[in-house]
């Protein structure tokens, strides 16, 4: 390494949310051989009347500029050939962008620098964490009764009816049948008090017979179709009990782990959330901005509402990569394959690098999580 020696002489001090500061002197001489390039860079930028831009001749550029300007810029461009070496030295696991501080600056004297930078944190896991999962049981589920089953036909009766209204044009509220803004605004609140009222009453529904259910679909009719929806009302009650207990077992897992989770990680999974966010305003015809007047908060707030959760998703996908890496847990590349050609499909614009990682993550975690719950042996 080119700056091994200046590396090794600054002194590492560790800090909270796995961050490193380094701090130390660099020598004059060593800057020195930097300065003509960085008042190159800056002559090219300077505007003086009578010159052409960058065409400002070195000694009037530097009056102009200003000697501590020209260290500054020469610090900044000697930091990004010293940075690598510095970091081999004390922080190998050095993530993101460094925070680079010059606290000391004068002609002639040794620069000091001050460096704060992210590292991948050190993963304590529990001995036991392969029995996590044990004596956390799946909760029972209830079979589905016949009221639930007839709740559900209620609405969809419901919906059928709304459905309907909208095509013959005979909307409540006055509104028109491709359910556009209304035609006249003289509705009054009674009528439209009414018309919801008239769909709340069983009576105006669509009659619950075979002909019925054989419009919703491949239905033999309407016990069939009552099956149908008691068998999916129970798959969903039983997917619902298995994502709970996989809940408890995350989170007896994660409370085991010692982890001082790195500011960058929780950052990253702050935007992811508020990305979702976003999207999700959007598929409602609103702008994020228009959910933060509403709510009358600021992103920053929403930030802060959503960072313990942020904080503990992190948390969670570091413990997942460190259990597969021990573990040598590895997503399936023939499944990856696939479900990256169906990603692309729907999303041709997107990077299909990133794609794959965020698949290959995807796919990883759930052999991982499995393995938690017990269900299979590592592959």
């Amino acid at each position: 390494m080119k700056f091994e020696e200046l590396a090794k002489s600054f002194i590492k001090k560790s800090l909270p949310d796995s961050e490193v500061e380094l701090t130390g002197e660099i020598p004059a001489e060593t800057v020195a051989p930097y300065r003509e390039k960085a008042l190159t860079l800056l002559s090219a930028q300077l505007e003086m009347d009578g010159f052409r831009k960058g065409h400002v001749p070195a000694e009037m550029a530097l009056k102009r500029i200003g000697e501590t300007a020209v260290l500054e810029e020469a610090v900044e461009i000697f930091m990004r050939d010293f940075y690598p070496d510095l970091v081999d030295v004390h922080a190998p696991s050095a993530l993101g962008r460094p925070d680079i501080r010059i606290t000391k600056l004068a002609p002639g004297n040794p620069v000091g620098i001050t460096i704060v930078t992210s590292v991948y944190p050190t993963i304590e896991l529990p001995k036991d964490w392969k029995k996590v999962g044990e004596g956390i049981e799946i909760e029972t589920v209830a079979d589905i009764l016949d009221a639930e089953v007839d709740e559900a036909l209620t609405s969809i009766r419901r919906a059928h009816a709304k459905a309907s209204s909208a095509e013959t044009g005979s909307s409540p509220a006055g509104q028109q049948g491709d359910g556009s803004e209304p035609i006249s605004t003289s509705t009054s609140p009674t009528e439209v008090a009414d018309a919801e009222a008239k769909l709340a009453d069983p009576q105006n529904l669509p009659e619950l017979n075979d002909e019925f259910a054989k419009s919703l679909g491949k239905f033999e009719g309407v016990e069939d179709l009552k099956q149908k929806i008691k068998e999916n009302m129970k798959s969903e009650k039983e997917q619902k009990a298995r994502d709970s207990r996989r809940g408890k077992v995350v989170d007896a897992l994660i409370e085991k782990v010692q982890i001082d989770v790195p500011s960058i990680f929780v950052e990253s999974e702050l935007d992811k959330i508020i990305g979702q966010m976003r999207e999700d305003t959007q598929r409602f015809g609103l702008s994020f901005e228009d959910y933060l007047q509403r709510v009358e908060k600021t992103e920053e707030q929403i930030r802060a509402d959503f960072r313990e959760q942020a904080s503990k998703r992190a948390k969670l996908q570091l413990t997942l990569n460190k259990i597969a890496e021990e573990e040598k847990i590895e997503a399936d590349e023939e499944k990856v394959e696939s479900e990256l050609k169906h990603a692309l499909e729907h999303f041709p614009d997107a990077r299909p690098d990133l794609v794959r990682i965020h698949i290959q993550t995807v796919l990883r975690n759930e052999k991982v999580l499995q393995l938690l719950e017990g269900k299979t042996e590592k592959e």
